[in-house]
């Protein structure tokens, strides 16, 4: 399968993903995998480790972490030859949902072995790569609470932080112009998925897939506070999208503006600043895929 090499962030899945180096070197082993492994040091260190593999001439690039070091590894690959793979170490591991990449590590280094690659799509978005979901208003502010917990992980991790914003988090009038349609109005939150899952399994988008050449975008307007607690708890299935105040579009480009600056995640990372304006546009069938 030609050159490998794997990239761990050992802070993935708070920090679990590190003490699991040698389990990772032994099922590699077992797989027939000859792979260099590689520890991230900082955020974004990845994307600069992935950028040494290709140009030292690497044909797959494995992402061994969660969705965010999945993202990292990705934008250095979009555009290449070189394939990503998925060793999944982290907590949310949304991506991995619609791939038929299982989350325990020998039947994911099984799937990278055999290295059957697909070519997916990806969007940039304010000139970043996201190849999942974007998502900006209360799921960004979701996963901003959830960055600050440190003793809850994953799907209850993300449900605990869901349910606190579903009290506080005050909506934001939006404009969202997308192929021939706009939105105006109050809004809650703002999703443009690649792919159908986000925030630890929640189906915001059940009819996304990352090669049908569009973006699904779903808008949730305001409801009052009480009224949350029934609307939120639907994103889990995507029956949220039958609700009267949701508005579900497709779109090759889409345009967001905020009346306030919002924090907005990527692949379930926050960005490091607020946002007002997100600029999103399809990088059709851009970037291979062990899966």
């Amino acid at each position: 399968m030609g050159q490998v090499q794997v990239v761990l962030n050992p802070a993935a899945d708070r920090g679990r993903a590190g003490e699991r180096r040698e389990e990772l070197s032994q099922v590699l082993e077992a797989a027939g995998i000859a792979a260099h492994v590689v520890l991230t040091e900082r955020p974004g260190h990845a994307i600069e480790l992935a950028r040494d593999a290709v140009r030292a001439g690497a044909t797959v690039v494995a992402a061994a972490g969660g969705d965010g070091t999945i993202h990292e590894v990705g934008q250095a690959l979009v555009g290449t030859k070189v394939a990503l793979g998925i060793l999944p170490m982290g907590s949310g591991n949304d991506y991995i949902r619609v791939l038929g990449i299982p989350r325990d590590l020998p039947g994911a280094a099984a799937i990278l072995a055999r290295g059957e690659a697909r070519i997916v799509d990806v969007a940039n978005v304010n000139g970043q790569f996201s190849l999942n979901s974007v998502g900006m208003g209360i799921d960004g502010q979701i996963a901003a609470d959830y960055l600050r917990m440190r003793a809850l992980k994953g799907e209850l991790g993300y449900l605990t932080a869901t349910v606190l914003e579903v009290i506080r988090f005050r909506a934001f009038r939006a404009e969202v112009v997308g192929d021939g349609w706009t939105f105006t109005g109050k809004a809650l939150a703002v999703s443009v998925m690649n792919g159908p899952y986000a925030g630890g399994g929640y189906c915001l988008a059940p009819q996304a897939r990352l090669d049908d050449g569009v973006l699904d975008v779903g808008i949730i307007g305001d409801y009052p506070r009480v009224v949350r607690c029934v609307v939120l708890p639907k994103t889990r299935d995507g029956t949220y999208l039958n609700l009267a105040r949701v508005h579900a579009k497709k779109a090759q480009r889409v345009s967001i503006r905020s009346d306030r600056p919002l924090p907005v995640h990527m692949d379930g990372e926050l960005l490091p600043e607020l946002v007002r304006e997100i600029e999103i546009a399809l990088w059709p069938q851009s970037l291979r895929l062990i899966s």
